[in-house]
């Protein structure tokens, strides 16, 4: 396993995207001071997962992301690759490179990759495990890694030897174990509440589910009996319904045959009165004649007998209508009697339904009101029974909130004991720090003493160094320019190779079938945009006519662009438009406006390509004029009446029928045509920079071999400054760590009192709340009222039940009343106004008759006394004719008379049958009343059967024994029982059963958890055995490579590994007891800055020596060391480079030298890094900063 290199881009100081590639062996990193070296450690160490932004240098999340320049904006993402050569195996055999990936965005999301793929930060740290690289391991040591390792606890010391040990796997299995315990406890101690509570409730649920078990058994009986009552009921009322109907239809057959009689008689009596009629219209002539004679036969005869004969007649006739006159008016008079009794039974009769109709709306109101009642009890009662179950499970929560108060009060108490331990062991511990920094202080002011004096020395010498070193850095300034230059040149020249290898610019469909390694793609002739040139002066023209053709592929033949198409059709890669080369044959445009000066040419003039592909940019470009303006190209199109496809130099297109298309838009990117004419201009710029940078080069080596010997004179007094510098820093350092760790633990301290204050404020707000869910649960459990109060709501809603019951039986009973008197009503109205119209008949015709009556009186008293004597002779001549009409005469009066005692018995005869009928109808109004009667009752009982749940085939087959009677009073029995059990909850036996299998469910829950804690302790038991094991074994091991390397590299001396307790390595510390040669054993605080970094060194050279590890990051950790620890470090990392990859961070030139590769940061533009190339043989000693780049 090896590190391969290192991308970046967005991260930090590095803006664009850079790429930094490791060799095996040592890799060196070098620069400036500010370049941004230290970046490359940190986008190691972030890459691998450092979550703290503080060990990355920065203060908040985003400030690992570029944030701009004066020249550039800040980015909105930073991304790191690192890529590890896997051919060993060494992290899964299934890849021979493994990439591990880490984005972040300015709004704070992150994302970690491994091969492209998304994974956790957990996924990386497992990939790493055991390798060497984990969190806790010395792989990348930063600038401030080895004070924070001398200065860490000895416990935090552990975790250095337990990541070499390769333990890092069981610790994280071990603290999954441990959470899993943790949360196994947790459950444990939530399920023997829930279970307590559940066990409390269970014996309340079962007594109630009692009750409503023997409620259900008694409410099923009565059911049955309910049933069976109601459709006895229903079968009696059907059963004199279907008698009454029987008997309603005989009577309706009797009156339809009485209609049917009477329409009959009607229609003979107007038959023979229309016979009659039209005899005495047919003998009227005859009876004129008669007349006639009679009077000429009475003025013969004399008038006194024609008188006395007609006054004989007269009188007859007038006899027998006095005697008809009397009679009609005798029944006259009892039909108007009998008139008014009808008509006052009527009047009786409406009064009557008024008063029953008044007695209806009474019993509606009273029905209603008591509905209204019922439902508000209803109502309230459902309110009650809710507050109750809502108050049953406060009171759950309540107990259950209570606990967990009283729990955290507990553990806050526990928590203040412990606040106030620490606070007191950091006051002794900042003692003890107070001293220290007052004699650091005495020391550290000796030190600035020496270092000003050997720093005025110094100065008179760099002095005599300034004017060189001003026309150097001129020279340098200008080479750096040049050099930035031709970089972003060659830079873009390779972006532009790029994309034209890549065919950036081209749409999906084009990229991929150029991309494609099908058996056809070598019949792929290329895009459009590949295969001609164009001179600049066409290009905008040329891109324009093109437009989206300039994404079409040429083929050879239509059968490779078919398989083509398949091919995107296969793989979903797009759309594209192919131009087989045996197909596409375009013909020039020949038209005279090609002679017009405007016109530069076709468009297919104006480009340079094979002659094979004459045929497809025929097609394309062979009908296209190009024009040099606007202006000119609409004159023309005007000249031919738009018939041209035009476009200008500058881009405007004019099209055939007139329309116009041009514009500019902002190009991301340059375009496919562009892009050829840049490159070759790249180019061109590339080779004369290359030879400015060339003479600015011998240049500035002329001046560094001026400057060389003069830094020459100059450098002992400079090696003597670094030495006392290197001390006053080492002292300013310890100064400034030492008021740092006082700083800090004055903060602790602080926050320490503020966090017991907190705890204290807790404590009182739990106490309180204590009290308050206590009080509330006095509250809940004495609700005693409450269940009086549901019991009398539920005596009152069957009370208001039992009179709705009666109520509705009453309406039922009144409304049955109310349709009886209508029906009578109607009946007497319609008999009243018959009875009318007969009297009104009978006046009409006593009327008729009595002034015919009179008008024969007048005749009589008129024709009584005259003379008979007079013409006696005519009376014997017309006596005989008189005689032979009287005879005819005498035959018509015969059959008047049959016909009027034919109508006679017709009328006496429809008398008998509207009398019938009168019975008849009254009969059906009694029937009618019976059928609604038991129709009522019927339907009330199939309705009694659908509230009970019984269908009639249901209701029919429930077999009981005994007599309706008997049925009724059990059922009386069983409503009083139901009754005496009270309030009932319909779901208490669900609820119990419920209850019971949660409570089951449970203790099995609570066995699986106690069986999978022990399983996991002994798991954890396995795992504490297997790592103390090795890690005893690893601190043996290394105890003697670290004490062999520090004596190799301080020439002598000891070092001791020191467990602080050796039984129970897993928890002990780490301490280090180290003796320079020639001094007493120190405590690590009291060493200088040389000897603390090359113990460091010591340490990391022994963990590698035990186990290499793949790469190892050295940020600068050789500052602080002499000439002769330089050495001997560069002389070790050279021997250990075969097994580990070294990548070092350093100003030393020995250190340099010991590199196999160096790679330079610089910054040619402000806040911008990059990458550059370092000739080792020209890295010289500088006196600003410690070292040149001379050749780049």
């Amino acid at each position: 396993m090896q590190l391969l290199r290192l991308e970046m881009k967005g991260f930090k100081s590095f803006a664009d995207k850079t790429v930094v590639s490791f060799s095996p062996g040592m890799t060196g990193i070098v620069g400036p001071n500010g370049s941004g070296k230290s970046n490359i450690t940190d986008a190691i160490r972030w890459v691998l997962g450092e979550s703290n932004v503080r060990h990355l240098r920065g203060q908040k999340a985003e400030d690992i992301i570029f944030s701009g320049t004066e020249a550039r904006r800040p980015h909105n993402t930073a991304e790191v690759n690192l890529i590890f050569d896997n051919s060993d195996g060494t992290l899964g055999k299934e890849l021979a490179e493994v990439v591990i990936t880490r984005r972040m965005y300015r709004n704070g999301e992150s994302e970690f990759q491994i091969n492209k793929r998304n994974c956790r930060l957990k996924d990386i740290h497992l990939l790493l495990a055991d390798t060497g690289l984990g969190k806790d391991s010395m792989a990348i040591i930063g600038q401030n890694r080895i004070d924070a390792i001398l200065n860490s606890k000895p416990e935090e010391r552990r975790l250095i030897f337990e990541d070499v040990a390769g333990i890092s796997r069981f610790k994280m299995n071990k603290e999954d174990a441990i959470r899993r315990i943790n949360s196994t406890d947790r459950n444990m101690e939530r399920l023997d509440d829930v279970m307590s509570t559940l066990g409390d409730q269970l014996v309340e649920l079962e007594a109630k589910a009692n009750v409503t078990r023997e409620y259900n058994t008694l409410s099923q009986d009565k059911r049955s009996y309910d049933g069976a009552i109601a459709f006895h009921e229903y079968k009696t009322a059907d059963r004199l319904f279907t008698r009454q109907e029987n008997e309603n239809l005989s009577y309706l057959r009797e009156q339809e045959e009485l209609e049917t009689s009477l329409d009959t008689i009607q229609e003979t009596y107007k038959t023979t009165q229309n016979e009659l009629q039209s005899f005495r219209e047919t003998n009227q002539s005859m009876e004129d004649e008669y007349a006639t004679l009679q009077g000429k036969l009475g003025e013969l005869t004399g008038q006194i007998e024609v008188a006395r004969l007609k006054e004989a007649n007269m009188v007859e006739e007038l006899k027998g209508g006095e005697e008809q006159l009397r009679t009609w008016k005798e029944e006259l008079k009892v039909k108007a009697q009998q008139y008014d009794c009808d008509l006052t039974s009527l009047k009786d009769q409406e009064s009557n339904l008024t008063s029953i109709g008044q007695d209806v709306k009474q019993a509606e109101s009273n029905l209603q009101s008591t509905r209204d009642s019922l439902s508000q009890v209803k109502a309230n009662l459902d309110g009650m029974r809710i507050a109750e179950q809502h108050a049953h499970e406060r009171h759950i929560r309540v107990v259950r909130e209570l606990e967990e108060a009283r729990h955290q009060l507990a553990r806050a108490e526990e928590l203040e004991t412990q606040k106030k331990d620490d606070a007191q062991r950091l006051k002794a511990t900042l003692q003890d720090i107070k001293q220290s920094v007052e004699e650091t202080q005495g020391q550290l002011e000796a030190q600035q003493q020496v270092v000003s004096k050997v720093e005025e020395a110094l100065e008179i010498a760099r002095q005599s160094l300034q004017q060189l070193e001003d026309t150097r850095r001129q020279k340098n300034q200008e080479l750096v320019e040049v050099q930035r230059t031709l970089q972003a040149k060659e830079g873009r020249l390779e972006l532009l190779h790029s994309w034209e290898e890549l065919h950036e610019g081209y749409l999906e469909g084009t990229k991929n079938v150029l991309q494609a390694k099908e058996t056809w793609s070598s019949h792929i002739r290329g895009a459009i945009g590949d295969v001609f040139t164009v001179e600049e002066k066409f290009l905008v023209a040329i891109e324009t006519a093109l437009g989206g053709a300039i994404h079409q592929v040429i083929t050879e033949t239509a059968k490779i662009a078919s398989e083509a198409v398949q091919y995107l059709k296969r793989t979903q890669g797009g759309r594209v438009t192919f131009l087989p080369m045996d197909m596409v044959r375009g013909k020039r445009l020949d038209h005279k406006a090609l002679t017009s000066p405007y016109v530069l040419g076709l468009g297919v003039d104006c480009i340079q390509f094979d002659t094979q592909y004459t045929g497809v940019f025929n097609q394309l470009l062979g009908r296209t004029l190009i024009v040099d303006t606007l202006d000119h190209g609409l004159a023309l199109q005007k000249e031919y009446h738009q018939q041209l496809r035009i476009v200008t130099l500058t881009g405007e297109q004019l099209q055939p029928g007139g329309a116009l298309t041009g514009g500019a838009t902002k190009r991301k990117k340059v375009s496919i045509l562009s892009r050829k004419e840049e490159q070759d201009t790249l180019q061109q710029d590339i080779h004369v920079l290359r030879d400015t940078a060339q003479v600015l080069q011998q240049t500035l080596q002329g001046l560094d071999k001026e400057i060389e010997a003069l830094t020459l004179s100059g450098k002992g007094l400079r090696q003597t400054y670094e030495q006392e510098e290197l001390q006053l820093r080492s002292l300013q350092q310890e100064q400034q760590r030492s008021q740092g760790e006082q700083i800090n633990l004055s903060g602790m301290v602080q926050t320490y009192h503020e966090e017991v204050q907190k705890v204290q404020d807790k404590q009182i707000t739990l106490g309180e709340n204590i009290k308050s869910l206590a009080d509330e649960l006095s509250q809940l459990e004495n609700r005693e009222g409450h269940q009086e109060q549901v019991m009398t709501l539920v005596a009152r809603e069957q009370t208001l039940q039992d009179r709705e019951r009666e109520q509705n039986e009453e309406l039922q009973e009144v409304r049955l009343r109310w349709e009886q008197s209508r029906l009578l009503l109607e009946q007497s109205k319609k008999e009243l106004a018959q009875l009318e119209q007969y009297i009104k008949d009978k006046e009409v015709n006593i009327a008729s008759l009595d002034r015919r009556l009179s008008q024969l009186g007048e005749d009589v008293i008129r024709l009584g006394c005259e003379p008979a004597l007079a013409l006696e002779s005519e009376k014997q001549a017309i006596e005989k004719r008189v005689a032979a009409i009287g005879e005819a005469r005498k035959g018509g009066q015969e059959k008047v008379r049959t016909w009027e005692l034919q109508l006679s018995q017709l009328q006496e005869e429809r008398n008998q049958q509207e009398q019938r009928q009168r019975i008849v109808q009254k009969k059906l109004v009694d029937l009618q009343e019976g059928l609604t009667k038991y129709q009522l009752q019927g339907e009330q009982a199939l309705e009694q059967l659908g509230a009970l749940g019984y269908t009639k085939q249901e209701a029919q087959n429930i077999q009981l024994g005994g007599s309706v009677n008997e049925w009724k009073q059990q059922q009386m029995n069983l409503t009083r029982q139901i009754e005496s059990l009270g309030a009932i909850n319909p779901n208490a036996i669900v609820e119990y059963e419920e209850a019971e299998e949660k409570l089951a469910f449970y203790h099995a829950q609570k066995e699986d958890l106690v069986i999978a804690k022990e399983q996991l302790e002994g798991v954890i038991a396995e795992i504490d055995g297997a790592m103390s094991e090795q890690l005893q074994g690893v601190l043996t091991e290394i105890r003697e490579k670290f004490q062999h390397v520090f004596s190799q590299l301080f020439g002598g001396g000891t070092a001791q590994i020191v467990a602080s307790n050796p039984e129970l390595i897993l928890e002990s510390g780490i301490d280090f007891y180290i003796q320079p040669p020639g001094k007493k054993r120190q405590q690590l605080s009291l060493l200088s800055g040389g000897e603390r970094a090359l113990t460091v060194i010591a340490l990391l050279f022994a963990l590698l020596d035990y186990r290499p590890a793949p790469f190892c990051v050295l940020d600068e950790v050789d500052a602080a060391l002499d000439d002769a620890n330089v050495e001997r470090f560069s002389q070790y990392l050279h021997n250990l480079g075969d097994a580990t990859q070294f990548i070092v961070v350093t100003h030393r030139k020995r250190t340099m030298e010991s590199a196999h590769v160096l790679q330079g940061v610089t910054m040619v533009e402000r806040g911008v890094s990059r990458l550059l190339t370092v000739a080792f043989d020209e890295v010289k000693e500088n006196s600003d900063y410690g070292l040149s780049l001379i050749h780049i």
